[in-house]
């Protein structure tokens, strides 16, 4: 199934299964009394359906409202490590030539380091060596005029906020958030579909369709639980978009001397990568 988008070839899987489990059941199991017992099984059916439909709806907008938080957060963490790069213009020139070394380096890391090892599930940790640089370099740094002392304050703004965007990534990877959920899914998921196999056994086929495109459902909130509980490594994960801009920017600058002297970068200062370290 490679290739295929999980969500698509998971909510098939459900299917599948959904429906050999059904013609399984008729084949082996008694049938129910339906004159007896329709009655209770619509009552149940329809507690049970609207209570895992409640719940599986609440869990995937709880995910997407993580998801979208966390790829605002990478993206105001970029937006950040820009505003130290700018700012640091107005700095003497040996602390500012230093700090934006190390925000170039840190940029090249997240994209072409940090976001491999995201993949598998694992903490990077040479950013985390360089990001302690830049935060000790800001906060050693002494001001000597009331212009500077205005830049370092922002500089230590900018530099926390850094550091908390990255613990926002960093704290995703010990989630254990999908563990926990994806038990009782797919316990509330078999429920119905059992609910649902104990109906009249006439139109078998037609019930079967039907059962198939409820685990088609089913699948699909349940793949997307796991896509938005995954960041950094379904189908939909984040991309270190602002980073990569970063790193456009800084080349750009470096193909245009005017720009270069502008924003005072000397052109021995180290460049972005093209490939992962």
């Amino acid at each position: 199934m490679e290739g295929i988008p999980s969500i698509f070839s998971l909510s098939a899987v459900a299917a599948l299964l959904a429906a050999v489990g059904f013609f399984v059941v008729q084949r082996f199991i008694k049938p129910v009394d339906m004159e007896t017992h329709q009655g209770f099984l619509d009552a149940m059916l329809s507690i049970v359906g609207t209570l895992v439909s409640i719940l599986l709806g609440l869990l995937v907008a709880a995910a997407l409202e993580d998801y979208e938080a966390l790829e605002i957060s990478v993206d105001k963490e970029a937006a950040a490590v820009a505003h130290v790069f700018r700012i640091t213009a107005g700095l003497p020139a040996d602390t500012r030539d230093r700090i934006r070394n190390v925000c170039i380096t840190y940029c090249d890391q997240v994209v072409n380091v940090d976001w491999p090892i995201m993949e598998k599930g694992k903490i990077p940790h040479e950013s985390f060596f360089t990001l302690s640089k830049l935060v000790n370099e800001a906060a050693i740094f002494e001001p000597k005029t009331e212009g500077q002392n205005n830049l370092h304050a922002e500089m230590l703004s900018a530099v926390s906020d850094i550091v908390d965007y990255r613990r926002d990534r960093m704290l995703v990877l010990h989630s254990n958030r999908q563990q926990n959920l994806m038990p009782v899914l797919l316990m509330c998921s078999i429920i119905v579909l059992v609910f649902a196999y104990l109906y009249t056994r006439r139109g078998t086929i037609f019930h079967g369709v039907l059962i198939s495109m409820v685990a088609i459902a089913l699948g699909a909130n349940l793949s997307l639980v796991y896509v938005l509980t995954n960041p950094f490594k379904a189908d939909w994960k984040i991309q270190p978009r602002g980073f990569i801009l970063n790193k456009k920017a800084l080349e750009q600058l470096r193909s245009r001397p005017e720009l270069m002297k502008l924003y005072h970068i000397k052109s021995d200062a180290p460049g972005p990568s093209s490939g992962a370290k």
